[in-house]
């Protein structure tokens, strides 16, 4: 097989595994791709932990991987405030967890608790499962005061083992609605991440490949940045909810899972 696809951008929960267990088939695929020396890595919008952590747990099934080929919505938030705050030393006011925080550690910057009267130069919201009305109310004067609003995603449920709990876009909707102020969302669909993904692989759009389970955000941010997309029926989402999208949510391809897509590959289909 000469492959068209030389990167392919892999979701991690409902595509390479749900919960700790990994789904059938996805380190076969993995296997299939460093085979025929085309490129991978992981782009995922979780915020709790940095990306070793993801890169252990994906060896643990299987899956080689470094902390180089993970990025998180966390790790593009930190490259996202590196390039606009580059000269300068900032402050951040952070609604986060220590996931989050170690990766923002090696910026240029101060992180101001929620008792600090001084304004912060950015408000960055993630998921943080102690928040408090205090830090609401830190947060909201600090964009009131015209701090810049920065959401790391804007997923309004968090997938759990037993269902879900209220998402990053929870907290990011209480904010906006308290300040008035339009929120920066650097994680899917923004295409900032998978613009990383290409950047780090030196890989044209046009051989790109992005792969995952959720229609408006891992295939509208593969339409946004102009490559082609899959959407696999492993996750979230149903066949026919995939059929029936339109426009910037359609997918170049449905396929049941991962063999599936290798074997569609195979066929040339993309």
């Amino acid at each position: 097989m000469e492959p068209s696809i030389e990167l392919v951008a892999l979701d991690l929960d409902g595509v390479i595994y749900r919960g700790d267990k990994s789904i059938p088939g996805a380190a076969w695929f993995v296997e299939r791709l460093i085979e025929h020396n085309i490129k991978y890595i992981f782009v995922t919008n979780s915020t709790l932990h940095p990306r070793r952590f993801y890169a252990e747990k994906l060896n643990i099934l299987g899956i080689p991987a470094e902390e180089d080929i993970v990025i998180t919505a966390a790790y593009a938030t930190y490259r996202y405030l590196l390039q606009k705050e580059r000269l300068r030393h900032f402050s951040v006011f952070l609604l986060g967890e220590e996931g989050l925080r170690r990766e923002l550690a090696p910026l240029n910057c101060d992180f101001l608790n929620e008792r600090e009267s001084r304004r912060a130069d950015y408000v960055v919201v993630g998921l943080d499962r102690k928040i408090s009305y205090e830090k609401l109310c830190k947060a909201t004067r600090d964009l009131l005061d015209g701090a810049k609003f920065i959401g790391v995603n804007n997923d309004n449920l968090w997938p759990v083992e037993d269902g879900y709990m209220p998402g990053v876009g929870a907290f990011v909707a209480a904010l906006k609605a308290a300040s008035g102020r339009r929120p920066y969302i650097v994680g899917k669909p923004n295409p900032f991440m998978l613009r990383l993904a290409m950047e780090k692989a030196d890989v044209e759009r046009d051989k790109v490949l992005m792969v995952g389970d959720k229609l408006d955000s891992d295939v509208l941010m593969g339409n946004r940045a102009k490559v082609k997309t899959a959407l696999v029926l492993t996750g979230v989402t149903s066949f026919e909810e995939a059929a029936s999208a339109s426009g910037l949510l359609k997918p170049n391809l449905i396929v049941e899972d991962l063999p599936t897509l290798w074997r569609a590959m195979e066929r040339g289909l993309l």
